[in-house]
């Protein structure tokens, strides 16, 4: 059984160690000179930190937990996150019982007891108010949307929300409730390396559509990873992409200076979003810190855009049926580029290891006698 892996990211690299496992042929071609895609950990004065912005795995789902244990150490963090509103730093989410410090407080309250049963989906913003009133919305959500997107949150659709935004009341201050979390020992390219690290990878090679007959020649599967509007060579138009900087400042004398791993800023007086500080991840007890800050609208496939109207989702659900229609059921898609979704790390294994576990099935069904090793 041969399968090619086109691109070297955390879907493809899962996909690429499940069928090596398993016993597959398995070969990765990537576009860029290191593997990775936009997961890596970087080291100033041996601190580490993300210059593509802060990942943490977390997730209720065992068997992915499992696969990435059974190949890294996972350190045992649990992510928090806090928001400058009005010179304060609150919780993030928001916890009522903090709002009460805020000299905003009695519209905030007046609006909570306002609030609708069911949230209205017309869009981003009717949701966002629905849940919290228009004050909380726009000290908390309103302007970290419109630089994080560079767009009206109107013009956004309401589909993604309630998995980022909520208002809570039970004290619980982890950012995700998930029973599974932690941080890589060594950082997330210790995960990649052992993903692929008995996997031969092609790196510096692009593969579109005009070149993916020859170069996946032979092959009885293709997982792929790339994004479908640059892999068609924007055949059918340019899907649309929200892009992060992260500029990172080494502070040797520093032990750390922000009171988690990541503090968001959403007030229009910064151009940045928040700021990162990889070293509550890492657990590092050295001397020295990285702070970054991110800022967004870079040229970066980071984050798609999903519009109101749904016309990008439209986009690329017709990129989708463009690769069924010219390869056919060998090729299956895997990660956030390939299937321009918002999805979260463990989202992303889960998404290989679906992929991986689809093309042996085939296989089985095509080869009975090859078993597994």
């Amino acid at each position: 059984m041969k399968v090619i892996i086109v691109g070297s990211g955390l879907a493809g690299a899962t996909a690429a160690a499940a069928l090596n496992d398993a016993g597959a042929d398995v070969r990765v071609i990537e576009q860029s000179p290191v593997w990775g895609g936009q997961l890596r950990t970087e080291h100033a004065g041996g601190i580490h930190y993300e210059p593509h912005g802060a990942h943490i795995l977390h997730t209720t789902d065992r068997q992915v937990w499992d696969f990435v244990t059974d190949r890294v150490e996972m350190l045992p963090y649990r992510h928090r996150v806090m928001t400058e509103v009005d010179d304060r730093l609150l919780s993030w989410p928001p916890q009522v019982s903090e709002l009460e410090q805020l000299p905003q407080w009695a519209d905030i309250r007046r609006e909570l007891d306002r609030r609708p049963g069911t949230p209205r989906t017309t869009n981003f913003e009717t949701w966002c108010e629905d849940i919290m009133g228009t004050t909380l919305y726009s000290l908390f959500i309103r302007p970290y949307t419109i630089k994080q997107w560079g767009t009206d949150p109107r013009e956004l659709a309401a589909q993604w929300a309630p998995k980022r935004i909520e208002l809570r009341v039970d004290g619980y201050r982890d950012l995700f409730r998930d029973p599974y979390q932690g941080w890589p020992r060594g950082g997330y390219l210790t995960l990649i390396d052992a993903l692929l690290g008995g996997v031969p990878v092609e790196m510096g090679a692009a593969v579109d559509a005009e070149t993916f007959a020859e170069r996946t020649r032979g092959a009885d599967a293709v997982v792929l990873t790339a994004p479908l509007d640059v892999f068609f060579r924007h055949a059918l138009g340019e899907l649309p992409w929200r892009g992060v900087r992260l500029e990172s400042h080494f502070l040797p004398g520093a032990d750390h200076v922000l009171p988690c791993g990541v503090v968001n800023h959403p007030g229009l007086d910064q151009a940045y979003t928040r700021r990162i500080e990889t070293k509550w991840m890492s657990g590092q007890t050295r001397a020295g810190t990285v702070v970054s800050y991110e800022y967004p609208g870079a040229p970066a496939r980071h984050y798609p855009v999903d519009d109101v109207d749904g016309r990008n989702r439209g986009l690329a659900h017709d990129y989708r049926a463009l690769v069924a229609e010219e390869f056919g059921p060998r090729v299956h898609l895997a990660g956030r580029l390939a299937t321009y979704t918002y999805i979260d790390m463990d989202q992303a294994i889960r998404q290989g290891l679906n992929a991986a576990a689809r093309i042996l099935k085939r296989a089985d069904a095509r080869y009975p006698t090859a078993g597994r090793p």
